[in-house]
């Protein structure tokens, strides 16, 4: 018993560690996309970026001592996680065009919220009251963090609530695609799906079969014409190519290496960052009340990682008794 919890903590340290360094990369991620989205396309850096990590992923899953597939298990549902994990992080992206960097990392971190509420209405898993109190009080979080600057753009929340209601969708997803393919066949698929789908709307704008002309920051960001990066710009898309590639990777890698309530609340680190890049580079210093949201919205969340982990150690603490009583019942 002593080496199993002492492995199983090992794989949660490691998991939480993995886990905060690609986060911590997405971060950086986000301050090159953000200064981009006045001059490229997002469909065009996204696109570049898939391009330059499915190169990266290939070499890693080569020189990896493992025998690794790229073909999933199960395609129906990698294609469906690849196309949610776009949706995901194109209207992701296209909030940051029009908003502070940690106004719309916080609202996307209602993510743990929407998961709660798609576990019981999709999962038919039992939510109780108390986990549903928690998702309401984070939601009242979300509207303190919203209210008070005075400068609210309904379009660029509408993305980032898109964001987060696709990212927890795709988190459902992952938990059984987890059991059947490899991080790297996971991160593989998902960059590559992503670039498909960048390349065929790019195709679609390009051929005037869709339109989007708007001065709306976010709206320029999604309709605007490819063009060609000076050299510096081009340098920092290999950058996020392969930001791209380490990052995904790192995310299945824990999520697939550890438990997932185990590690979840390190997802948080990703408003530090944004909090502390957003001031650093664009001079965005959060309110009174929007640290105050903040800390509500990561309360509710935190709460429900606690009940979920309470419920599963009571769940697991059932088992031998349950184990010892099934010979018994087998003699009636």
């Amino acid at each position: 018993m002593r080496a199993s919890s002492a492995i199983s903590t090992l794989d949660t340290a490691n998991g939480a560690i993995i886990l905060v360094f690609g986060l911590f990369l997405f971060s950086i991620q986000d301050i090159i996309i953000k200064h981009f989205s006045d001059h490229y396309s997002v469909l065009q850096i996204v696109f570049i970026r898939g391009l330059i990590a499915l190169g990266l992923l290939l070499l890693m899953i080569k020189y990896t001592r493992e025998s690794i597939s790229l073909i999933s298990r199960r395609p129906g549902l990698m294609v469906a996680r690849g196309l949610l994990g776009f949706s995901s992080y194109t209207t992701y992206y296209l909030a940051v065009a029009a908003m502070p960097l940690a106004e719309v990392v916080s609202i996307t971190f209602t993510m743990p919220l929407f998961v709660t509420a798609m576990s019981a209405l999709i999962l038919r898993e039992k939510v109780g009251a108390r986990r549903w109190s928690a998702v309401v009080v984070g939601f009242i979080g979300v509207l303190i963090i919203l209210s008070p600057s005075g400068e609210f753009n309904p379009l660029a929340v509408l993305f980032a609530f898109a964001a987060a209601i696709t990212y927890a969708s795709q988190t459902i997803l992952t938990r059984f695609l987890g059991s059947h393919d490899h991080p790297l066949t996971i991160a593989f698929n998902a960059i590559l799906v992503f670039t498909i789908a960048s390349g065929t709307l790019s195709l679609l704008l390009l051929n005037g079969i869709i339109s989007v002309s708007s001065d709306h920051p976010s709206l320029a960001f999604f309709g605007r014409d490819w063009s060609m990066p000076t050299d510096i710009d081009f340098i920092l898309m290999l950058v996020i190519g392969a930001i791209a590639a380490v990052g995904f990777y790192c995310l299945s890698k824990a999520y697939c290496s550890s438990e997932a309530s185990a590690i979840a609340p390190f997802e948080f680190t990703y408003i530090v960052w944004a909090v502390v890049f957003g001031y650093l580079f664009w001079n965005e210093v959060p309110g009174v009340t929007t640290v105050f949201g903040i800390f509500v919205l990561i309360s509710s969340s935190l709460y429900i990682w606690y009940r979920e982990r309470q419920i599963e150690r009571n769940e697991t603490a059932l088992l031998p008794v349950q184990a010892a009583e099934l010979p018994q019942q087998e003699q009636y």
